[in-house]
C-alpha cells in the first residue's frame, strides 16, 4: 500500500537523493554483515519472495486505489535485513518497467523497507507469547499502518496531497503518478464517502485485506514447510 507511483521531476532532489543515500548505505551495511557463502543456498527463498512482491506491487486491487505489496510478509519470512535488500531490487525493477520514477526508488525502498523491518521484528517478538496467527496479524497491520502514515506525511511535505483536508490522498498512488489535486471520494453502493472518510475507509480495507492474506500464507507455510517462516541465518 505504501508504494509511491510519482513520475520523475516531482520530488525535490534533496528528498530523492537522501532516499538513495540512505537505502544504498543500508544495503551495503546489510550485505557486509552477512557471510554470502552461508546464505547462498537461501537464494531461491529470497527470489520467491521478491517475485511475490514484484507481482503484487504491479497489480492494482481495482475496487480500492491501492495494491498489496507483502513487505511485512517478506520481513517475516526473510528477516528484516535481507527483506530490505530484496525490496530495493524489486523497486528498481518496477521503476525500469515504468511503475513509478527512477528518482523515487530510494524513497520507496525506505518506506516499504520500514514496513518489512517492523513486520519482521514485531513477529519475532510476539510469536512466543501470542502464537503465529495473532503475531502475524499484529505485525502486518502495524507495519502497514506505519508505512501508510510515513507516505502520507511525505506526500504532504512535498505538496502532492493535503492531509488536513484529505485532498488528493486517494490519487497519490495512481499508476501514472499524476499530480492530482481533486477531492478524495470513495463509493460503496449508493453511499459516497469524501475527504478523510473516504481515505480511512480505503486504508482500513487495504490493511485488513493484506493482513488476512498474510495470515493465511503464514499458516499455510507452517503446515507445509515450517522452516519457511524462519529468518535467514548467515551473519558474520
Amino acid at each position: 500500500m505504501s508504494h509511491i507511483h510519482i513520475s520523475d521531476g516531482i520530488v525535490p532532489p534533496v528528498w530523492w537523493l537522501s532516499g538513495y543515500l540512505f537505502c544504498l548505505a543500508a544495503v551495503l551495511i546489510i550485505l557486509k554483515s552477512y557471510d554470502l557463502e552461508k546464505v547462498r543456498y537461501k537464494i531461491p527463498k529470497i527470489a520467491m519472495m521478491a517475485a511475490v512482491m514484484l507481482i503484487t506491487m504491479s497489480v492494482p486491487l481495482g475496487f480500492i486505489p491501492f495494491h498489496m505489496n507483502f513487505a511485512a510478509l517478506a520481513g517475516i519470512i526473510l528477516g528484516p535485513a535481507i527483506s530490505f535488500v530484496s525490496i530495493f531490487v524489486v523497486n528498481f525493477v518496477l521503476a525500469l518497467l515504468g511503475h513509478g520514477g527512477i528518482t523515487v526508488v530510494g524513497i520507496n525502498t525506505v518506506f516499504i523497507g520500514a514496513e518489512a523491518v517492523l513486520g519482521g521484528v514485531l513477529f519475532r517478538l510476539l510469536k512466543s507469547k501470542f502464537g503465529t496467527t495473532i503475531s502475524a496479524a499484529i505485525s502486518t497491520a502495524a507495519a502497514l499502518l506505519l508505512s501508510t502514515i510515513l507516505v502520507l506525511l511525505f506526500l504532504n511535505s512535498i505538496g502532492v496531497v493535503d492531509i488536513w483536508s484529505g485532498e488528493g490522498l486517494l490519487h497519490a498512488h495512481d499508476g501514472e503518478g499524476n499530480h492530482h489535486h481533486g477531492h478524495s471520494s470513495f463509493h460503496i453502493g449508493s453511499i459516497v464517502l469524501t475527504g478523510w472518510g473516504a481515505v480511512l475507509t480505503v486504508v482500513l480495507a487495504g490493511i485488513v485485506l493484506e493482513t488476512v492474506i498474510t495470515i493465511l500464507i503464514i499458516r499455510f507455510f507452517q503446515k507445509m514447510q515450517s522452516d519457511l517462516v524462519q529468518p535467514l541465518s548467515g551473519r558474520k
